[in-house]
């Protein structure tokens, strides 16, 4: 194994610790599909009492499952694509991109209110007015236009003077606010392309850095997933304020905001 998550593995343990696991459920036939009662054989296979097929379980204990988490988590720190991982740790690729979305959703989560949130999931206000006013060519393109029906929000982008940065969904008001003020915001995000506002030099010359950072890791990726491209965007958000720490201690980090009964939440 090409990753080691020995380390992370206790504090998953001592995340799950609390939660106790219902071991009176029935198990699924691979057969017939029906969660019912198995008898047990004296072979060790089980008989299903639907069907009366018999098979072998190959049984994924807790364990297993907080080292597949570990190991997924640390290819997440480590920026790695969910394929990567996927090729690597040699789980399954849907579960791989599953755990990847969960942990998008909690930094979005961690940051954001639920108004910001139903913003990016169900945003259908005009925004076109906005790009013409910023010249965005490609937000102006008529292909575009009749391609999408649905719109989607301006992301702001705003440096703090720590070095930290905040990458939010605007509301048509807060993005016309933000074209007035734009001492407030150093640019936005639309369509991949990054539009500046700042005109000071050294404000300037740290919001491009920022985006050379985030298009390094973005073409490493293939792009973004269009849907929901704010998760991907906090995640960049997340990663980027902690870059200076170690991959186990970003897990770590991420540990704190997963929920206790993520082993039975997230399972596929």
């Amino acid at each position: 194994m090409i990753i080691n998550a020995d380390s992370i593995v206790p504090h998953l343990e001592e995340k799950v610790r609390p939660t106790q696991s219902d071991d009176s459920r029935h198990l699924l036939c691979p057969h017939c599909g029906v969660r019912t009662r198995l008898n047990t054989l004296g072979d060790g296979r089980r008989k299903c009492t639907v069907c009366g097929k018999k098979f072998r379980i190959h049984k994924v204990t807790e364990g297993n499952k907080l080292q597949q988490c570990a190991e997924i988590l640390l290819c997440f720190c480590l920026d790695f694509s969910a394929h990567t991982t996927a090729q690597i740790t040699q789980h399954r690729y849907r579960m791989v991109a599953a755990y990847y979305n969960h942990f998008r959703r909690l930094l979005a989560e961690k940051s954001l209110t639920q108004e910001k949130i139903q913003l990016f999931t169900a945003h259908t206000g005009d925004i076109h007015v906005l790009h013409d006013r910023s010249r965005c060519r490609w937000c102006k393109s008529t292909i575009r236009s009749d391609e999408m029906k649905r719109r989607l929000p301006v992301f702001g982008v705003q440096l703090q003077s720590s070095g930290e940065v905040t990458i939010d969904p605007l509301s048509d008001d807060e993005a016309a606010e933000a074209l007035d003020r734009p001492e407030s915001y150093v640019g936005f995000i639309c369509c991949g392309k990054f539009h500046r506002l700042t005109q000071d030099e050294r404000a300037k010359d740290n919001a491009e850095k920022l985006w050379i950072w985030i298009q390094e890791r973005v073409r490493s990726r293939h792009g973004i997933w269009k849907r929901n491209p704010c998760f991907s965007l906090k995640e960049l958000e997340w990663k980027f304020n902690n870059r200076s720490l170690h991959p186990d201690l970003q897990a770590r980090k991420l540990i704190e905001l997963m929920p206790m009964t993520f082993l039975t939440d997230w399972s596929l």
